[in-house]
């Protein structure tokens, strides 16, 4: 029902609309009543693109230190232009939403709710919009730094809603790791808000942890998981997908991996994320 009435308003009152040009990028705002206020989004559209064609949609998750508008702001854009026009890469839509430095999350402590705003308020308005293919065979989650901690997140919790999932130079720490007495766990608590995002973390749920979700988890298990980092990002991004990796190879559950000769930032990640791109039309099309 409240996804009905968001299209309707948009429909008699008029959301901001996205102006259908030669320009392939599209920014606007929408009030989400996840977060009870106007929340920013981006989108990508390829080179010729017109509201006729429909194309699969990608939902891309920023990092901690980005917004909406980075994707484009470094490049991104251009690169996937390139890349189309040379027929190395299929034509989709990517929607680049405003995820502050929320961790993508539904707050524990109910302040904020960005995997709801994202989820239920504004991808069912893009797809309208932007006459998208259909959920969940031709709809998929990338995510870079934070962002790849999000697009996990999503998976866990909308594994009916994306096909595939992609967590590009994330920090993958099992409910173990986050509750040890480390410093580098002491340091995190004391620069994140942890007990409003997540609450307690001893008493997080065991299949809350991505070790125990992405193994043991009937859904998941099955569901087609893309893994990459950079040579030269920071050891902990670099040891921690090692691990996971380790863990997945070690119950026999299968994945993507993607290492490329690169640092945390933006101008490595634009071909990672047109990797991303690839794997996820692959495993759509075989669905």
């Amino acid at each position: 029902m409240r996804i009905f009435l968001l299209i309707l308003s948009c429909l008699l009152f008029g959301c901001a609309q996205p102006s259908f040009d030669n320009d392939t990028s599209h920014h606007t705002t929408l009030f989400s009543p996840a977060m009870d206020r106007d929340m920013g989004y981006t989108v990508y559209t390829p080179p010729g693109w017109s509201p006729r064609e429909q194309l699969p949609l990608l939902v891309m998750l920023h990092g901690a230190n980005d917004d909406e508008t980075t994707f484009f702001r470094y490049g991104v854009d251009k690169y996937l232009d390139g890349e189309i026009a040379a027929k190395r890469l299929p034509r989709v839509i990517v929607l680049n939403p405003q995820g502050d430095r929320g961790f993508w999350e539904n707050w524990y402590d109910g302040s904020r709710s960005y995997r709801d705003w994202v989820l239920n308020d504004l991808m069912p308005v893009v797809q309208t919009q932007y006459n998208t293919l259909s959920c969940p065979a031709s709809c998929f989650v990338s995510g870079v730094s934070m962002g790849a901690h999000g697009a996990m997140r999503f998976g866990y919790y909308a594994p009916d809603t994306f096909a595939s999932v992609a967590a590009i130079s994330g920090r993958i720490v099992s409910r173990e790791q986050a509750t040890d007495g480390s410093l580098k766990m002491a340091i995190m608590r004391f620069m994140l808000p942890v007990n409003r995002i997540w609450g307690d973390l001893n008493k997080l749920p065991r299949d809350g942890d991505p070790y125990v979700a992405w193994t043991e988890n009937r859904v998941l298990s099955s569901k087609p998981l893309m893994l990459a980092w950079g040579e030269q990002e920071d050891a902990d991004i670099v040891d921690s997908n090692l691990a996971f990796k380790a863990h997945l190879s070690a119950n026999q559950r299968p994945y993507t991996q993607v290492v490329f000769n690169g640092e945390h930032r933006w101008v490595d990640w634009a071909p990672v994320i047109a990797e991303s791109i690839r794997f996820h039309l692959a495993n759509g099309e075989r669905k």
